[in-house]
């Protein structure tokens, strides 16, 4: 689409800071229908080279229809497509129309995605195993405590994070509607996602239930999910101290989930824990390495 067409999409002036634009339309072809479009008729995305957080900068109204639009850094996209955590992003990103891409950045980006190649789906295995893992040892953790509901819930995140590795490692980016991959997969995890939601069993049987096949899940996919990390971890001689790890660009998104990993490798040894005597801290500080 030409970028003056763009300005009469909008209804407004172009940004002239953008250096691409996708719009998603209502009526599209999208399992996931994003959020924003409640109530309006098209989302336009602008990317722009800077800004790491994104906001809805405006809503128009031209003739009938009514549009959403939302300006978003280009680094909080590409966190976007690794993390899943926005999924109106990546719904944007995969089901809409490039308007405006004199760079090519947004059709590149979206090409990567599509295929789903290495490093790409390493990385993104070893994120959700991270999370995975937080979220099973949290829901333990609760189930101890007395608290059913927030064992409840933390678990059946953990089953959410399975889910987008098995989709991961089937293969396939994880979308939005990731329940209905997993389902066309005839995948163990979702038959554990009905058994935790609908089962006549008690609350507590079925919590206990799906921590048991977790458990398993953790120790069968961990060397095969953590090949990325390990892979890092292999690339200088040295041991890592956790600081540095964490100054690294792509474990900054798992900055909450990296000790209980590291812990989980070091237990099954797939890493070697190092401590050494640290004068500033009075005690033995604990490094990693493969």
């Amino acid at each position: 689409m030409e970028l003056s067409n763009l300005t009469l999409l909008n209804g407004d002036i172009f940004d002239a800071n953008a250096i691409g634009a996708i719009a998603l339309n209502s009526q599209g072809k999208a399992l996931f229908q994003s959020a924003l479009l409640h109530e309006f008729d098209r989302v336009v995305m602008l990317l722009h080279e800077n800004g790491g957080e994104n906001r809805l900068v405006g809503n128009m109204i031209s003739g009938e229809l009514r549009t959403q639009t939302l300006r978003v850094g280009l680094s909080m996209l590409k966190r976007s497509i690794i993390t899943g955590d926005n999924n109106e992003l990546i719904t944007c990103l995969l089901e809409g129309e490039i308007i405006w891409d004199p760079q090519e950045i947004l059709e590149r980006l979206r090409t990567e995605v599509n295929a789903f190649d290495q490093p790409l789906r390493e990385r993104m295995m070893f994120m959700e195993f991270a999370r995975f893992l937080h979220m099973y040892v949290k829901s333990k953790r609760y189930l101890q405590a007395g608290c059913s509901m927030d064992s409840y819930n933390c678990i059946l995140m953990a089953l959410y994070h399975w889910a987008r590795m098995e989709v991961s490692e089937a293969g396939h980016y994880p979308t939005p509607a990731v329940w209905e991959q997993v389902k066309s997969l005839n995948n163990s995890v979702y038959k554990l996602y009905e058994e935790l939601t609908v089962s006549g069993e008690t609350m507590e049987q079925r919590i206990q239930l799906v921590q048991l096949a977790c458990e398993f899940s953790l120790v069968s996919k961990m060397s095969d999910c953590c090949k990325w990390f390990l892979d890092l971890l292999k690339e200088r001689k040295e041991p890592w101290s956790i600081e540095e790890l964490l100054m690294h660009s792509e474990l900054k998104n798992v900055e909450p989930e990296l000790p209980f990993v590291l812990r989980k490798l070091a237990s099954r040894s797939l890493i070697r824990e190092i401590a050494s005597w640290s004068d500033a801290g009075g005690g033995y500080r604990i490094r990693y390495t493969f």
